[in-house]
């Protein structure tokens, strides 16, 4: 049976059109990320073969040039000697293809495997060299995706609010713009949602490291921070586009995402005057107008005609669930008599349902982003009922850590509370101290020291 994945079902579609001459084989190369000549190649296996052209020959098989098993433990015994302990991937490869039992190996395939052990980290690189990034050719290639924080409304609502914007990178076209009181990530997952169900499926989202996009961590070590690879966090937008294959792409810095920035200097200006002469007094009327008068105007006023008059969004696949892809998920693990725990509650599974479920799997609690819970165990939705409220613990210690109580022994039925010790106060200088004056204490040390300094150097008569 021919099982085509969602990146083989979007090359298939841009086949088809550059075979209909929709198209041209240029745009169509430049849109699937190929060369002009990998896609004659895609194109003569398609008249041949059929669907069956977009799946790669691979798939499925162990590569040719592959090493054998043991060659492999070999490699990875010899390296563990003490004589390379503090050899590289390069040297190390020399040295090791001088075994009649290793044979010639490569310094690349040396260092995957020693990865993959986890005997050798990979080193990040310097800072690359940045220029000036033309636009995207056609519309949805690229879609500018940022927010603000900014006193819109002025002093007729007052406080800081947040604009949430999607910008066409090539038409610089307004796509989605609302207004939301914090930057959180169901708002914006709610707007991608939003615009997914309206423009369809583009080829990529260009955004800033927020927590709800995702960021680049570096793993906790002995090794320098600057020389730790950086790691994407799999966030819950991440995650959900890459289901239905669309790229998301975390900006450097602002200044590489620097069109929507600038419209935000632009709207900062030009949109709260506007909202100041139509009375926007609220976010509700805020976002009607955005809909109803500012978008049609920013696009009237400020779109630009692309370089390619192409619309290459994607339409979502039937089996696409916006609603669970975008989800909060927690998981919890079922009980022995199938229940759950989930704030603070016991949820039952039902015999009628608990088919093919067992004790000790999880079960993944869905929080959408309408209000509503989901329980889902592998792609069945459950209907959980409560069993009973579980008592909510109170803190072990909630007493300072200096009037804590000691602990007491057994005899005593009531043990009290230690109280904290009055600190001492300081001892105050004696009737002959040398900083007193005619029984009285001097408040200028240093005119103490002086006068006691003095009737030293004083000579005594004869």
């Amino acid at each position: 049976m021919l099982t085509l994945s969602l990146r083989d079902r979007d090359r298939l579609s841009v086949l088809r059109q550059v075979d209909a001459k929709l198209i041209s084989a240029r745009r169509g190369a430049e849109v699937l990320g190929l060369s002009a000549r990998q896609l004659r190649r895609l194109r003569r296996r398609f008249e041949k073969d059929g669907d069956e052209a977009v799946i790669h020959g691979s798939r499925g098989r162990t590569p040719n040039n592959a090493k054998p098993a043991p060659v492999r433990a070999r490699a990875l015994e010899r390296a563990g000697e003490a004589v390379f302990i503090d050899f590289g991937p390069t040297l190390l490869a020399e040295h090791l293809s001088r075994d009649p039992e290793i044979g010639p190996l490569r310094a690349d395939t040396l260092r995957r495997w020693l990865i993959a052990a986890g005997r050798w980290e990979v080193r990040g690189r310097g800072r690359r060299h940045r220029k000036a990034r033309p636009r995207r050719e056609a519309f949805g290639e690229l879609i500018q995706w940022d927010s603000s924080d900014h006193a819109w409304f002025e002093d007729r609502y007052p406080g800081r609010f947040v604009l949430i914007k999607m910008i066409d990178d090539a038409t610089n076209r307004l796509l989605m713009a609302r207004f939301v009181p914090t930057d959180t990530g169901a708002a914006n997952r709610q707007l991608l949602i939003d615009y997914l169900r309206c423009y369809g499926r583009p080829v990529a989202f260009y955004v800033d490291q927020a927590g709800h996009f995702g960021q680049r961590s570096r793993s906790i070590g002995r090794i320098p921070k600057e020389e730790r690879e950086a790691q994407l966090t799999r966030s819950i937008i991440r995650c959900g586009l890459e289901a239905v294959n669309v790229q998301l792409i975390l900006a450097h810095s602002p200044q590489a995402k620097g069109r929507v920035e600038r419209d935000f200097g632009t709207s900062q200006d030009r949109l709260v005057k506007e909202m100041r002469v139509a009375g926007i007094c609220s976010i509700e009327e805020g976002n009607r107008f955005l809909e109803d008068v500012y978008l049609p105007y920013w696009n009237e006023r400020f779109a630009v005609r692309p370089a390619h008059p192409g619309d290459v969004h994607r339409r979502l696949p039937k089996s696409a669930d916006l609603e669970r892809l975008f989800a909060d998920t927690v998981t919890r693990t079922i009980t022995a008599d199938f229940t759950i725990r989930y704030k603070n509650q016991r949820l039952q599974i039902s015999k009628a349902q608990a088919r093919g479920i067992q004790p000790g799997q999880h079960l993944v609690v869905e929080r959408r982003l309408d209000g509503s819970t989901r329980f889902r165990w592998q792609n069945r939705y459950l209907d959980l009922d409560p069993v009973a409220n579980l008592p909510k613990q109170p803190p072990r210690n909630t007493a300072p850590a200096r009037t804590r109580a000691k602990p007491t022994s057994s005899k005593t039925a009531h043990p009290t509370p230690a109280t904290p010790k009055p600190r001492p106060s300081p001892p105050r200088p004696g009737p002959d101290h040398p900083w007193r004056k005619n029984g009285a204490l001097w408040t200028n040390t240093r005119a103490a020291i002086a006068a006691r300094r003095a009737s030293e150097l004083k000579p005594t008569p004869l």
